[in-house]
């Protein structure tokens, strides 16, 4: 009994330690216990060295090993359930292990994924598992297209043959005996040892790699209606492998074995349509066929049929059939799936907006290597985007996709290390990295850039290269650039002074709803700068960023309703536009709200309140409401008359050119009032004013020049 125990326990022992090898990592371990216990017949160790030449871990990858030994386990186990599970686990670490390849080719582009071909070269063919009958040696039309091969080991005589011997043979990787047995059934036309032959030629299993041998013995098992046989040889037409590279004939094969529903070959049937290889381009029918890939659970086609119905490529676009096969692709892993769907859940589009829910994804998708979602995780913790915002974690994510070349990753990196967060501030690095991003074009870092250059921040102050910068940004329809751009063309700052290209960018802007633009544009408009003087334009472009709140536009909104200079005079509309503008305190919207008030313009008449508005309005300097308060204090109108404190007002007013100050201050001096009296100086100011047809003043000079 004790003697029986050690022995049943000994493979157990062994199956434990191979386990533990492969948890490890230690493939090569792995695959030596279990490739001693499966030639003893063990069953587990059968299954798990299937899956290892499966994934070629631990061993050379290889479909045919793998086949023949989930053949033997399958067929020595009385578990069902075991070898469904096995089955299971080789097919999902098959997928694993595309998506681990995927990841590591050029990814697609992100709102328009490329169709990529299912494999570019022929695959291993994968051994027949069901054991076929020797068929009566007829002739094979294929054979005689494709010349076949004389054997070059030696073979046995078809009835000595057997297809499951030469099975149980290329299991031992006994590949002479392999061919000895399924050389002359192919002959004969038995069409599993021709597709079996096929694969030995192909890999060079017991012969030398032979792709026009090995695309004959295809040939001669794709005429007989094996679909795998098919599949394999529209890859070698596809790729000119062992056969006259022929689309239109890969096409042909991919068909056939399409129609039995060979998944690769649905998938490569898409790619042939989609880029009219070998037939005429039609998007609709590339569609027809990765979608029938897809629903067979091809991942990658999942995921090009997701991209065609985002897109509008092949059928209308249906954001809603997106959304579910990206979601099935995901479903088994697919990393730019996740990536797709965190887009979808952050905008909102065809799913509820869901911000934690597009951060779980871009989590996932970032550890699965996608570079797109670790910029998007970086950004989702700068800005507290469904998470709680960690600087650190953002430069962490940014600075990994940075290093992948992705240059918005470079740019946001940029600004967490110019303005120190989560990263030391180092604004001659943050320039660095904002100029590569510049450099390859990204019109934010471009714009950003000619700002700092303008300003000297982490490189030296270069006007020139600013606007070089900010132009460039421009072209590529950056709002905030266009402006500067325009701005620049009209100070001839960084470049020669131009007001019709200054038009040209401010209009560009204001059309984009920069509201500084589209003031200047109206500036521009009536100054006649660069364009034809239209007041009409000019009020048109005042009024829509009036009504956006800027209190400068409402402020000579109001000066035009009052003045109608480009618009009907309108007394009621000019106090309207003065008060939003005084709402916001600016001062000469105040002062010329009260000469409104003053005279009874679009108004009730107060002068109490004209008064303190005028007074309100001080800092301003404004000559038209320093005159009239002076006016006051002149007459004791409202306030104690105070002569000095007129001179005072009027005088400031007058510096500035204005007629009426420059009258009234001639008088006081022409008078004495509140000055020595001077008649030198109130002439001289008379004649200011009359020069203006100040006709107050005018009369005045008469008089004195002729008493």
């Amino acid at each position: 009994m004790l003697t029986s125990f050690v022995l049943a326990a000994q493979p157990q022992q062994q199956i434990d330690a191979a386990k533990a090898a492969y948890q490890q990592g230690d493939y090569t371990k792995a695959a030596e216990l279990w490739q001693a216990l499966a030639l003893d017949g063990n069953t587990t160790a059968q299954f798990e060295l299937a899956k290892l030449y499966s994934l070629g871990h631990g061993v050379e990858q290889d479909a045919l090993q793998a086949a023949y030994w989930l053949e033997q386990a399958a067929s020595n186990s009385t578990d069902f359930a075991e070898s469904a599970r096995a089955r299971q686990d080789i097919v999902q670490g098959v997928a694993d292990l595309r998506e681990a390849q995927a990841a590591q080719r050029s990814e697609p582009e992100i709102q328009a994924p490329v169709d990529t071909p299912a494999t570019a070269v022929a695959t291993t063919a994968a051994a027949i598992t069901t054991t076929t009958a020797v068929k009566a040696a007829t002739p094979v039309a294929p054979a005689a297209a494709l010349a076949i091969k004389a054997p070059e080991l030696p073979v046995l005589a078809v009835a000595e043959a057997s297809f499951d011997v030469g099975l149980r043979a290329f299991g031992r990787q006994n590949y002479v005996d392999a061919y000895s047995h399924w050389y002359p059934l192919a002959q004969a036309g038995v069409v599993d040892a021709q597709f079996n032959l096929a694969a030995l030629y192909a890999n060079g299993h017991g012969v030398a790699v032979d792709d026009s041998a090995a695309t004959a013995w295809f040939n001669a098992a794709a005429e007989q209606g094996l679909a795998q046989a098919q599949y394999q040889l529209a890859l070698a037409h596809a790729n000119g492998k062992g056969v006259a590279q022929d689309d239109a004939l890969a096409v042909y094969w991919y068909q056939k074995a399409a129609a039995q529903q060979h998944v690769l070959a649905q998938y490569n049937l898409g790619f042939m349509y989609a880029n009219g290889r070998g037939v005429t381009q039609d998007e609709a029918s590339a569609l027809l066929w990765y979608e029938r890939a897809a629903n067979q659970g091809d991942v990658d086609a999942q995921y090009i049929v997701a991209g065609r119905y985002q897109t509008g490529r092949g059928a209308p676009v249906d954001i809603n059939k997106a959304i579910g096969w990206y979601q099935r692709a995901l479903e088994q892993g697919h990393s730019r799936a996740g990536f797709q769907l965190a887009q979808f859940y952050l905008t909102g589009q065809g799913v509820s907006k869901n911000e934690n829910r597009a951060f779980d994804l871009y989590n996932r998708a970032a550890a699965q290597g996608v570079t797109e979602a670790q910029r998007e995780l970086g950004i989702s913790y700068s800005l507290g985007r469904g998470v709680r915002a960690n600087d650190s974690k953002a430069v962490e994510f940014l600075q990994l996709a940075c290093d992948k070349q992705d240059l918005a990753a470079c740019y946001h990196l940029a600004l967490h290390i110019l303005e120190g967060r989560g990263i030391k501030a180092d604004a001659v690095r943050g320039a660095q990295l904002l100029q590569r991003a510049a450099n390859e074009g990204n019109s934010e870092a471009q714009f950003r850039l000619g700002v700092m250059l303008s300003q000297g921040q982490g490189v030296a102050v270069d006007e020139t290269a600013a606007f070089g910068w900010l132009l460039k940004a421009a072209e590529q329809g950056h709002a905030e650039a266009q402006y500067l751009t325009g701005l620049r063309l009209a100070n001839g700052t960084g470049t020669a002074q131009n007001d019709a290209e200054a038009v040209k960018w401010y209009r560009a802007a204001a059309e984009q709803g920069v509201l500084y633009a589209q003031y200047n544009l109206g500036f521009m408009y009536g100054a006649g700068r660069g364009v034809a003087q239209d007041d009409e334009q000019a009020l048109y472009w005042y009024t829509k960023v009036a009504e956006q709140g800027d209190a400068d536009a409402q402020f000579n909104l109001g000066l035009r309703y009052e003045t109608g200079r480009g618009v009907r005079q309108d007394d009621q509309q000019a106090v309207a536009w003065y008060q939003k503008a005084a709402g916001q305190n600016h001062l000469r919207a105040i002062a010329h709200l009260g000469y409104m008030y003053e005279k009874g313009y679009g108004v009730s008449l107060d002068e109490k309140r004209a008064l303190a508005l005028y007074q309100q309005s001080l800092p301003a300097k404004v000559p038209r409401a320093l005159t009239a308060l002076g006016l006051f204090y002149k007459n004791g109108r409202l306030v104690k008359a105070d002569d000095k404190r007129a001179v005072e007002l009027f005088a400031q007013a007058a510096e500035q050119g204005y007629a009426n100050a420059q009258y009234n201050l001639g008088w006081m001096y022409e008078y004495g009032r509140g000055v020595a009296k001077d008649l030198v100086k109130a002439r001289d100011l008379y004649q200011l004013a009359a020069e203006q047809s100040e006709p107050l003043a005018q009369a005045q000079l008469s008089r004195l020049l002729n008493p």
